[in-house]
């Protein structure tokens, strides 16, 4: 007879299936209470069943060798779950449900069964305590009230069981939550550090003042120079008039006028000299009555952009002398508002105010209506093939003038649409006062081709130069008699030579070029230039104009800065950045072998002699190693007290030559370590080359401690 299914089916199964415990491995605790069971009641056989849809499977099995579920439709349990009291059965050929059940007929041949229900806090009955024997038997009192026990000592078991997942899911999560916030710190004091910012916190109440290296440095001190530091220790250093600037901005900010403070402030280096920096910060904490406890800020160094506003000005300055001179100013469209933007210079020829912006059918009111026409067909014509024009057109100011302007305009896209028209007005008014200004044009050009800092230059089709300025020449270590008549692959890097060829094949097809360029000066010195060249083939002999910057400094400087962001501040070592660089150009045949090294009671050192002894053990340990390995090598700090030794071109026998090396050298060490090790396989990657070396260390761990 199939035992009916309880009124609280659904429920039931939710509950069993929240335990995560079917099919599950064995466990002391359940086998310990089966064994309990069989003992209690001398019965050769005990289960602790749970009743899942369609099955029984038996979580702890004493005395029922290799079954470990059955049918539900077969299972006794499945009758003990209807009701909350032990279920008896003396002797089941004679109990009308289970008198041709076949674990009665067949094996194991049950005779009796008794099962204590396993009720879940929730009330959901699951599973039952049982126990079976061959022969017909029964249970006294005392047995009963035993077994019933231990089903109610089962369903404590599995929900402390499931309680104790829980926990040890969370505590991961924590685990997890822990090592991500260490990362992020990580992350941004190399972010930090990478930006060269100086930081600051401010305990107002105390007025001592936390400072981190990059601040001191920006004044050309140490941290050491600076400590104990203090509100006045800053102000020591700041400029009387801008630290009075200062405090108005901190006070405003406490008082609620502003979000945050932001200055620029003179600063007194240890040289002398003044610089400037951009100061920001913002209270970080108050008191219950909104009183300011704390606040934190950044130091940036703005000297140089400073200068650079100021070349920018000026420029801005010469760029507006010019165009009164030249008469010709700048305009551009909005293909979308339909509005203009003149340069000072446009509107002087307009003779309309300096702002003035029209929209479309004003500016075209400055023609005549011919004209207009004319200028209408070309700008229609470029929108559609991209080419832009050059028209010379009558024209009629604001107040009435009549003029002549040559306009120069083209389109510029966006997401493949025409989004702008831009181009150049220039009033050619008279002819000879054109020529003359043409004449000037060219004087002014000359200067700026004697006296500007960058490259300009004509060469033929072949590579030879035609001119070349002086100032390029002597940044070369040349006159400019020497270049003129040279190829330029006698001033490049042999290697460099045919990329020379490929740019005058690219510069004949496309008529332009732009990319860097390295020359070799007479010194043997590398000079990095970044050009645009365009190929002028109008003429009977056709050349190529030149034009270059010296980016030598710029390129070192970004190399420079990616070696900061791929090196641990404290050992100097590099971080796990690079094992980016590395993995991005890992080839499948490249030979790299993995060191793990992991430092032996590190945290008791931190705990007994502080984090600065700590610091200095990190340190030397990152020296230690890196004297054991080759320039090609890398030593890298992963984190903690853990290191990598990543070996470039190497075999097992290679590898274990360092590993004896650094074992035979443990006493020049600054603490003692842990090795394992990993020779990458063809194909693999590089970090999972690190985990087996990790893997390796931690057995090796695992031997040395027994």
């Amino acid at each position: 007879m199939r035992a009916p299914l309880p009124p609280d089916e659904a429920g039931r199964l939710r509950s069993l299936q929240a335990l995560e415990v079917l099919d599950s491995e064995s466990e002391p605790l359940f086998d310990a209470l089966t064994r309990a069971a069989a003992i209690a009641t001398g019965m050769p056989i005990a289960l602790l069943s749970l009743v899942d849809a369609d099955r029984q499977w038996f979580k702890s099995n004493f005395g029922l060798t290799g079954t470990a579920q059955t049918s539900r439709d077969a299972a006794f349990c499945a009758h003990t779950i209807l009701g909350d009291e032990v279920l008896e059965v003396a002797d089941a050929r004679v109990d009308a449900r289970f008198t041709d059940n076949p674990l009665v007929t067949d094996g194991p041949c049950i005779r009796f069964y008794a099962g204590a229900p396993i009720t879940l806090s929730d009330g959901s009955r699951i599973g039952s305590v049982c126990v079976i024997d061959r022969e017909p038997r029964s249970l006294s009192k005392q047995q009963r009230s035993i077994l019933a026990e231990l089903g109610r000592a089962a369903a404590m078991a599995l929900e402390q069981r499931q309680h104790a997942m829980d926990r040890s899911r969370a505590l991961a999560r924590q685990r997890e939550a822990e090592t991500w916030l260490a990362e992020d710190r990580l992350r941004l004091s190399n972010l930090i550090e990478s930006m060269r910012v100086g930081t600051w916190e401010w305990n107002i109440v105390s007025g001592s003042l936390l400072l981190n290296s990059r601040w001191a440095a920006l004044i050309g001190r140490t941290i050491d120079e600076l400590e104990p530091a203090s509100i006045e220790t800053w102000q020591r250093f700041c400029n009387e008039n801008d630290w009075s600037q200062l405090q108005r901005a901190i006070e405003s900010h406490f008082q609620g006028n502003a979000g945050e403070v932001e200055c620029e402030l003179r600063m007194l280096h240890k040289n002398g000299s003044e610089i400037w920096v951009r100061c920001r910060g913002r209270v970080m904490q108050r008191n219950d009555v909104g009183a300011p406890l704390r606040m934190c800020g950044a130091l940036a160094d703005i000297s140089r952009a400073k200068q650079t506003e100021a070349r920018l000005q000026a420029s801005e300055a010469f760029l507006d002398r010019t165009g009164r001179m030249a008469r010709v100013g700048g305009w551009e469209l909005d293909l979308e508002t339909r509005e203009f933007t003149f340069s000072d210079q446009v509107c002087r020829i307009h003779e309309v105010p300096p702002g003035f912006r029209p929209d479309l059918d004003e500016a075209l009111g400055f023609y005549p209506a011919e004209a207009r026409a004319t200028l209408e067909e070309a700008v229609r014509k470029s929108v559609g093939d991209g080419r832009g024009w050059d028209l010379e057109l009558p024209f009629v100011t604001a107040r009435g003038t009549q003029a002549w302007v040559r306009v120069v305009g083209t389109v510029e896209y966006a997401e493949g649409k025409p989004r702008w028209l831009i181009g150049a007005l220039q009033e050619i008014t008279l002819r000879r006062r054109a020529i003359r200004a043409l004449e000037v044009s060219e004087r002014r050009f000359r200067k700026l081709f004697q006296h500007s800092l960058g490259l300009i230059c004509t060469h033929d089709l072949e590579g030879y130069l035609v001119s070349v300025n002086p100032a390029a020449a002597n940044q070369l270590g040349y006159s400019v008699s020497e270049m003129v008549g040279r190829h330029f692959g006698e001033i490049m890097p042999e290697e460099l030579r045919p990329q020379f060829e490929q740019y005058l094949q690219r510069i004949v097809a496309a008529k332009t070029d732009s990319g860097v360029i390295r020359l070799k000066g007479r010194d043997g010195s590398l000079h990095t230039w970044q050009y645009h060249n365009v190929l002028d083939d109008e003429d009977e002999h056709p050349y190529v104009l030149g034009h270059a910057l010296d980016i030598t400094e710029r390129e070192q400087h970004e190399k420079t800065l990616k070696e900061m962001t791929m090196r641990d501040p404290l050992t100097g070592c590099f971080n796990r950045r690079i094992l980016y660089e590395i993995e991005k150009e890992l080839r499948p045949g490249d030979r790299w072998a993995c060191i793990a090294v992991d430092l032996d009671r590190f945290k008791l050192v931190n705990d007994t002699h502080g984090h600065q002894r700590g610091d200095e053990v990190l340190i030397g340990m990152g020296q230690f190693l890196s004297r054991h390995v080759r320039p090609r090598d890398r030593v890298v700090r992963a984190g903690g007290d853990e290191f990598l030794v990543l070996l470039r071109d190497v075999d097992e026998s290679g590898v274990r030559r360092v590993v004896e090396a650094l074992r035979s050298d443990t006493a020049e060490a600054p603490i003692a370590f842990t090795l394992g090790s990993a020779v990458r396989s063809p194909g693999a990657s590089l970090e999972a080359t690190i985990a087996i070396a990790d893997d390796a260390l931690y057995a090796q761990r695992s031997r040395d401690r027994g």
